[in-house]
């Protein structure tokens, strides 16, 4: 009988194993489970085994964020954080204070973030209206969502947009500059990207920000991931090879306590050599036993608050009925991305948000799947969907059937995202979203990420607050939320979901993207121990406390890498 290195007793240990779901005892040796059951396991004890008497706390498996980005977050903290707020007038004139407070000489660019798309109540952004706040130097204000911003005239003149201008290829396709009737910029822009579009703003002002992540700027989010018991994260986009090597440092240091997936873009069907090509070498000079970078990414459509999502029908606002958004790729593209990357043995992530984007995304996996079947060539590509915000209800059962991952972020569950989408959706289908109840029930891996992007939501990466909000369907910090739903419950409130449901897609579910179900995201004899001891019980406490849960410690491979146990 091997002798374990720790033993906890007197514990509520929720394991994510089906075949055991609750324990009260556990015990390490090593970076591994050999035992999990009941009792005292007195049979591993030997003189160095160290004991500990939970008390009767509750423990959790290592927690999975199946959806973040690293790189964004950190670069973006230098941006002015204006207050979140439903009112244009107080936006604007809290921009216009920070200016005031700050001169050109100390803030030569104003970036501040952000404000809600549905504050203007139909009407667009233009630079005339950020011109009467901000016009002593060039500013930006970024949209909520981050697909979109808004510029004032100062800003639009030093990145040399003109009515002759066409509009600019960012990194993820087109950067759309809203034009007036006579093609003028008009200020607002869907879409853009900082790291190419500013360039010529930063020349003109003599200053830029921070364009690289330092390993202890690094290191300090890496340490926050771990204070909410995340163990693993899928970085949606590899934004630079840099980021790689700080990674591939830490771990060689020993320094580095998590899995770290990652993803190489893809522009257009075009650029598919490219995306391929980055993602091998990405593989090939970081692989690792933490690292991988195995996915490429994709958007297939846009934002449902922006008018660029993919929808089923014509857009209600549009009296003509001819607008149903825009998708990136069609079936037949996507059919052909698909079985390529599956001859190149890389998985495929899906940014969707409309209806039509799911359903063609769907029958191209269907295409793909028949095709490899009739040239029996083996399917063995994994493909995650992700957000899947407006899902029409004869396809919600297709996912499951055709073996696809569904991700999604519950902490949008409460309202997050407003009623932007209303105008575009119509409110009938604008109380169907957010809802995966059928998915789930069908027997889909639903997994789930937080999708922070800046700085100013990366409180937002904690996974207790998800687990609120997805099984509340009420965020405890959306200061909108309380005026915006009876009751502060974002419809349809029929779509919460249970608390074992949203642990199970945060751990073993969540473990399916990075292939590595069979070694972690649950607590069992034989895995790898990754676990969470939590100061409070998340099946106990009132659910509008649950973002509130405060972790004791978390061991990530049979060590502490926060807190403090004894």
């Amino acid at each position: 009988m091997e002798k374990a290195d720790l033993i906890i007793t007197n514990a509520k240990i929720f394991t994510s194993n089906i075949k055991q779901k609750w324990a009260d005892c556990l015990a390490v040796k090593g970076d591994r489970f050999i035992a999990v059951g009941s009792g005292s396991l007195e049979e591993y004890r030997s003189n160095t085994t160290v004991i500990y008497d939970a008390g009767g706390r509750m423990i959790l498996p290592g927690i999975i964020d199946g959806h973040t980005h690293v790189e964004p977050v950190i670069l973006s903290k230098w941006r002015i954080q204006l207050p979140k707020t439903d009112s244009l007038e107080v936006l604007l004139e809290a921009a216009a204070e920070y200016c005031r407070q700050h001169p050109v000489h100390e803030v030569p660019y104003f970036f501040g973030e952000s404000y809600y798309p549905e504050m203007f109540d139909g009407d667009e952004p233009s630079r005339e209206l950020l011109d009467n706040y901000i016009s002593d130097r060039p500013a930006r204000l970024q949209d909520f969502t981050d697909h979109a911003c808004w510029f004032n005239s100062m800003a639009l003149e030093y990145l040399g947009i003109t009515k002759e201008t066409p509009n600019p290829i960012g990194p993820f396709g087109e950067i759309e500059f809203i034009r007036d009737q006579d093609g003028n910029p008009t200020g607002w822009v869907k879409e853009p990207e900082s790291d190419i579009l500013e360039d010529p703003i930063y020349d003109r002002v003599g200053w830029s920000p921070p364009g690289a992540v330092s390993k202890n700027e690094l290191i300090s989010l890496l340490d926050y991931y771990s204070s909410f018991g995340i163990i693993a994260f899928f970085d949606a986009i590899t934004e630079s090879e840099h980021l790689l090597k700080l990674l591939s440092e830490l771990e060689a240091s020993g320094n580095l306590h998590s899995y770290y997936e990652g993803a190489s873009i893809l522009n257009s069907y075009e650029n598919l050599d490219e995306s391929i090509g980055r993602a091998k070498e990405w593989q090939a000079g970081y692989k690792s036993r933490h690292i991988n970078i195995r996915t490429v990414k994709f958007f297939l459509d846009g934002t449902n608050e922006l008018g660029d999502c993919a929808s089923l029908v014509p857009f209600s606002n549009d009296p003509g009925g001819t607008k149903y958004g825009s998708i990136n790729m069609e079936a037949e593209e996507l059919t052909k991305t698909i079985l390529r990357l599956n001859a190149e043995e890389l998985d495929f992530h899906i940014h969707m948000v409309g209806d039509r984007a799911f359903r063609t995304a769907c029958d191209a996996v269907e295409s793909a799947q028949r095709i490899c079947k009739k040239s029996n060539t083996e399917f063995v590509i994994y493909i995650t969907f992700c957000h899947c915000e407006l899902v029409h209800p004869d396809d919600r059962s297709r996912a499951s059937k055709l073996g696809i991952i569904i991700n999604w972020s519950p902490q949008w569950s409460g309202g997050y995202f407003g009623e932007a989408a209303i105008d575009y959706l119509g409110l009938e289908r604008w109380n169907t979203m957010y809802d995966f109840r059928q998915m789930i029930d069908a027997g889909t891996v639903v997994t789930y990420g937080s999708d922070i992007y800046s700085w100013q939501e990366v409180d937002r990466c904690n996974p207790f607050l998800g687990i609120e909000c997805g099984s509340t369907r009420v965020d405890p910090q959306f200061p909108l939320s309380e005026s915006r739903y009876p009751g502060s419950v974002r419809p349809p409130a029929d779509a919460v979901l249970s608390i074992e449901e949203l642990i199970l897609g945060y751990t073993i579910k969540g473990a399916v993207p990075f292939r590595l179900e069979n070694e972690m995201g649950s607590i069992e004899k034989g895995k790898l121990a990754h676990f969470v001891v939590m100061n409070e019980d998340i099946f106990s406490i009132p659910k509008n406390e649950i973002h509130n849960i405060t972790v004791k410690s978390v061991f990530f491979e049979g060590k502490p890498v926060f807190g403090k146990l004894l």
